[in-house]
């Protein structure tokens, strides 16, 4: 077992989930944790628990059938019940003592759920309503809409238009096309799942809060993993706070993103595989499992956390103290993948047979990601069977402890401070040409160069949203943790360094998006954020323990701590408080709502062509309206017109044209008479940058006219 520097608590292996004979008194085994003992109260660690296994059950069950084809809400519900009870009662948090918390652990306890509900109540008020299927946002809505209302993944939108004509086009943004005028939704789809249930408990208001209450459970979660890595938990609770309040958090947890479950499935996994290993339960090890992989239903990208997991279990195997305690470890990790691989073979048929022009599109990206979990697994076996057999390494690496620690954490420090300082001036990333950059670099002023990725400027990103004095304080606590990992092995700080830690430097070096603010952080907010707020909290507890050896006086040795922490959370809230009422597409949803409530349940729509409402809500009018919806190729005469009609008519369904303007409705199709459904004008758009974070608002509008035809 990893060796722990800090207090002792004691795990009788009489516990139903250890394993092991029930020893003698005077031969209990003790279980070394990484942090000190029951440092979250037993009320905060179940509530997790609950809640980390009804995402797990009601989301993968809810996918299984989804992605069957057979979503409803009596066996998701049901089943999704059952499991998170059997879960919860398996991974059950238990002590000797279910006494009452030490105020010092309870307070910073109570402190998070307050931040955690705040967080949930200040995002889910301000939340936008993503109907334009025109970036990610709208597509995972319109994807929650439709399972919701169809049970399915699968959309027959354009073999009802073939069959009146050959001037369709029934393709929509974000969606692949598949045989007989299928299309297919893009991306993982365990986000649009939750949000689906969401639609069915509470309709659109749950629909577009479920990422902020999903947010709100990451943040809990991470709150949870810090207590396991620093000794004082108000600091963990100040590091949180300081993630909630950044404008990345808050960013993904207002628009219907994956990143929040994503970010909540990593950090519960990450939790749970601590309290299976430090207090010997096998009965947390499956949920465990099940959270871990579960972030590969979120992300297409979720297995660059994966990645290190063989290694550092074989690690840790190699680091047991003992045979007994070597059987444990084979049992959990059996255990883990029990609970792992149902989920992984779910999240591949999902991606490879429920959006398979998505996974084409990036499948040498994916392969990669497998060629290197593959090469971590060949590597873990190896260096089970070989590490033993080198006893004068290991022997050289035991004498070199402080020296090997001491080169690590200096070569990491000077690292980032060169990616933060050097890089920019050294290095200008380029890859494929991009419009979007073309147009922002053009309305900023900046240099027209399409291709570049501004990969060289990922450090100074961080330090816009979190600050540059937490960011210096998170580069001494990433030295300080590879010297403790080094010298004096914590279960705690190897899983953070190896996965979250290993999941930051990847996208630290290439963020592979879009570099537009605040659209490209999204891939720091699963791990990087996190990683980099706890950091920065185990740098300054690190500072904190060492102020009693500079003989300082008492008001000074309060003050210091303060003066610590503030700027941890002033900045953050600082860079969010000018833009702190954003929305996305505030009152489109109303107009969707009119739209639908004017065409009827019985309608076909038809967009113009030339418009880009026809490619934008063609799956709007689908998923919301639950009406077919095609966009017209070329303009049409009346009497074609009127023939379509006819046809629809036909089968009990009135034909509507819609578009964004009376003018390019009477271009395409002349005869008829488009009347205004609805407006709405968003002013509390964040406006798009490239060269600092957004600090004011843009506009954006939707409009739509209809028009009635008669066969």
């Amino acid at each position: 077992m990893l060796k722990s520097d800090a207090r002792v608590s004691p795990v009788a292996v009489t516990d139903p989930d250890s394993t092991g004979d029930k020893a003698a008194p005077d031969e209990e085994r003790f279980v070394e944790l990484s942090g000190p003992p029951d440092l979250l109260p037993l009320w905060f660690e179940r509530g997790l628990v609950v809640a980390i296994a009804s995402v797990v059950f009601f989301g993968a069950f809810g996918l299984l059938m989804a992605v069957l084809g057979h979503f409803s809400v009596l066996p998701v519900f049901l089943v999704g019940a059952v499991g998170t009870a059997i879960a919860s009662v398996l991974a059950w948090p238990r002590r000797k003592s279910d006494g009452p918390a030490p105020r010092a652990v309870r307070f910073p306890a109570i402190g998070m759920c307050v931040i955690a509900l705040g967080f949930l109540v200040w995002n889910g008020v301000e939340n936008g309503h993503y109907v334009s299927v025109d970036r990610d946002p709208g597509i995972y809505a319109a994807t929650g809409k439709w399972v919701a209302s169809n049970g399915t993944l699968e959309v027959q939108a354009g073999k009802t238009w073939t069959a009146k004509g050959g001037e369709f086009n029934w393709a929509s943004i974000g969606m692949y096309p598949e045989s007989d005028g299928q299309l297919e939704f893009q991306f993982n789809h365990l986000a649009p799942v939750l949000f689906a249930e969401g639609e069915i408990i509470g309709g659109d208001r749950l629909l577009f809060a479920m990422p902020a209450l999903l947010g709100a459970l990451g943040l809990c979660a991470v709150f949870a993993v810090g207590c396991r890595l620093v000794r004082r938990p108000w600091l963990v609770l100040a590091a949180v706070t300081a993630l909630a309040l950044s404008l990345p958090q808050m960013s993904v947890a207002r628009d219907t993103y994956s990143e929040t479950t994503a970010q909540l499935l990593l950090w519960s996994g990450l939790w749970l595989l601590l309290t299976a290993y430090e207090r010997r339960r096998l009965g947390v090890a499956p949920l465990a499992g099940m959270a871990v992989a579960g972030t590969l239903l979120s992300r297409v990208d979720a297995l660059v956390y994966l990645i290190p997991l063989p290694i550092l279990a074989v690690v840790t195997l190699l680091a047991a103290r003992s045979s007994e305690d070597r059987r444990f470890l084979w049992r959990m990790y059996a255990a883990v993948v029990l609970g792992a691989l149902p989920i992984t073979v779910l999240g591949t048929v999902d991606l490879m047979y429920r959006t398979g022009g998505y996974y084409a599109a990036l499948n040498s990206q994916i392969a990669l990601l497998r060629i290197g979990f593959a090469a971590s697994t060949v590597g873990a076996v190896a260096l089970l069977v070989v590490w033993p057999r080198l006893d004068a390494l290991r022997r050289w690496t035991e004498q070199r402890r402080s020296t090997l620690g001491a080169v690590a954490a200096s070569v990491a420090v000077i690292g980032l401070l060169a990616a933060w300082t050097l890089r920019p001036a050294l290095q200008h990333s380029r890859a494929v040409v991009n419009s979007t950059t073309a147009t922002l670099q053009a309305s900023e002023g900046l240099l027209l160069d399409p291709s570049r990725t501004y990969d060289e400027q990922t450090m100074n990103w961080m330090a816009w949203y979190l600050g540059a004095i937490p960011l210096a304080f998170a580069i001494v606590g990433i030295g300080l943790l590879l010297l403790r990992l080094i010298r004096r092995p914590t279960p705690a700080i190897a899983l953070l360094l190896a996965v979250a830690g290993l999941g930051t430097a990847t996208y630290l070096w290439t963020a592979q998006i879009t570099p537009s603010q605040i659209w490209a952080m999204r891939r720091y907010v699963p791990a990087a954020l996190p990683f980099l707020v706890l950091a920065s909290a185990f740098a300054i507890d690190a500072g904190l323990s060492l102020l009693p050896k500079l003989g300082l006086s008492q008001s000074r040795t309060r003050l210091i701590p303060i003066a610590a922490v503030v700027p941890v959370i002033a900045f953050p809230l600082g860079v969010a408080l000018p833009v702190r009422n954003f929305q996305s597409q505030s009152g489109f949803l109303s107009v969707i709502d009119k739209t639908c409530d004017t065409v009827g349940h019985d309608a076909a729509v038809m967009f113009v062509p030339d418009d880009r409402l026809g490619l934008t809500l063609s799956q709007t009018m689908r998923s919301y309206c639950g009406v077919p919806a095609t966009k017209l190729t070329q303009g049409i005469s009346a009497e074609r017109l009127k023939a379509i009609a006819g046809s629809w008519q036909a089968e009990g369904r009135t034909l509507w044209v819609l578009g964004s303007t009376p003018e390019v409705i009477a271009q395409s199709t002349p005869g008829l008479s488009p009347k205004l459904v609805g407006k709405a004008v968003n002013t509390l758009h964040l406006d798009e940058t490239l060269s600092r974070p957004p600090t004011t608002y843009s506009t954006e509008a939707i409009q739509v006219y209809a028009a009635k035809v008669t066969g």
